[in-house]
Parts: structure tokens; C-alpha cells; sequence
């Protein structure tokens, strides 16, 4: 784990980047921007203890959004193999459901053809 300071308006990933690994918003605020935003006001914020970049990590794809600081952010970075470790110490059910719910928020999330 790695503990990142970060200032205003910095990009943390964007999309088609590698999901190298998960963050926790420990202060401050991140904008996640989705592929079909063209405007600079985040689809969603998250903010003190919650948790981004899971769903690329969990699905083993690429990210598919962009994700930037809004506010000075104190986060906690927690790489894809030490996330990885985690994930192998637990029960293979919960592995399970940790895959499905990624795919399907991320099936949920893109555009209809």
C-alpha cells in the first residue's frame, strides 16, 4: 500500500489505462468521468472512505473511465497484486460474487447499441 497527496485537477487514471490497482479516498473528493462525458463536471464523486478503481481490478480489464481529483485528495493506493493477495485469501464464493457484481455494473454502465 501506498499513500498518495495529490492536488486539485489531477488526473489518478483514465480510460483504457491498465487497472493497476484500487484506491481509498482517505480525504478530499475524486470526479469519475465517463466516456460519454464531454462536459468537466464528474458522473459521480467519491469521497472520505470510499473505494474506486475496483471494477477494472475485480474484471481484470482495462479502466473504463477517467477518474481525477477534485479537491486536494489524500488516498491510499492499494496495488492489483496486493489486492490480488487479499482477494486469494478469501472464500472462493466471495471471488465469485466480487467478478459478477464488476461485470454486471460495468454491462450496466455502457452505452446501447
Amino acid at each position: 500500500m501506498k499513500r498518495l497527496k495529490l492536488e486539485p485537477q489531477k488526473f489518478i487514471f483514465k480510460k483504457g489505462d491498465a487497472a493497476n490497482g484500487v484506491y481509498l479516498v482517505i480525504s478530499g473528493s475524486v470526479g469519475i468521468f465517463l466516456p460519454s462525458n464531454t462536459t468537466m463536471e464528474p458522473d459521480f464523486l467519491v469521497r472520505e472512505n470510499e473505494l474506486f478503481g475496483e471494477m477494472g481490478v475485480v474484471s481484470e480489464q482495462s479502466r473504463m473511465a477517467n477518474a481525477a481529483t477534485v479537491t486536494d485528495c489524500d488516498l491510499i493506493f492499494v496495488s492489483r497484486e496486493e489486492f490480488d493477495k487479499m482477494v486469494e485469501e478469501s472464500h472462493i464464493v466471495v471471488k465469485g460474487i466480487l467478478r459478477i457484481l464488476a461485470e454486471r455494473l460495468r454491462t450496466a454502465q455502457m452505452p446501447k447499441k
